[in-house]
């Protein structure tokens, strides 16, 4: 995976006001996250600093240097916010970003394949994790190993699948 490699932090989902503010749902640990990798890409291939202004409902509220009125915003509404991972913080051993995940084989504790890692969601309350079109809840009690290097993940299948419908 190269250093330079764009990973999604954000997406612009609306204007605020009349002065050129974005809504910003944020994927950082915080709404401050936001701002940490300065500078922010876009998909035009335009590069901004962003700042947060505050929070309202749950979204940050932002600017990007350039962006001055509601019809630039309107124009940007949907995409997504892009900062390079080399700006990201270096990692412990066994300590990985969830964008890591996508693509590892994933394999059950006898070494059967399951599947592969297509997608990773979390929408706040605990990540999931997308197998063969399934989605499983990613934590130690299903995935007890993950081996970001080797691209791979042993799971306990208990609840997986077929398996899961037979009970």
């Amino acid at each position: 995976m190269s250093s330079d490699e764009l990973i999604i932090i954000g997406v612009i989902t609306g204007k605020h006001g009349l002065k050129g503010l974005l809504k910003i749902k944020w994927f950082t640990d915080n709404s401050k996250g936001l701002e940490l990798y300065n500078p922010v890409h876009l998909i035009n291939g335009n590069t901004h600093i962003l700042k947060v202004m505050f929070e309202n409902k749950g979204q940050a509220i932002c600017s990007l240097d350039g962006i001055n009125n509601p019809q630039e915003v309107d124009l940007l509404k949907g995409q997504k916010i892009y900062v390079k991972r080399s700006g990201f913080p270096g990692l412990d051993d066994n300590e990985f970003y969830q964008v890591d995940l996508v693509g590892c084989k994933v394999e059950n504790i006898e070494g059967k394949y399951i599947g592969e890692v297509t997608a990773v969601y979390d929408y706040g309350s605990a990540p999931l994790i997308e197998i063969a079109e399934e989605l499983m809840i990613f934590n130690n009690d299903n995935f007890p190993y993950v081996n970001i290097k080797e691209k791979k993940i042993i799971m306990n299948d208990e609840s997986f699948g077929e398996s899961n419908d037979k009970k």
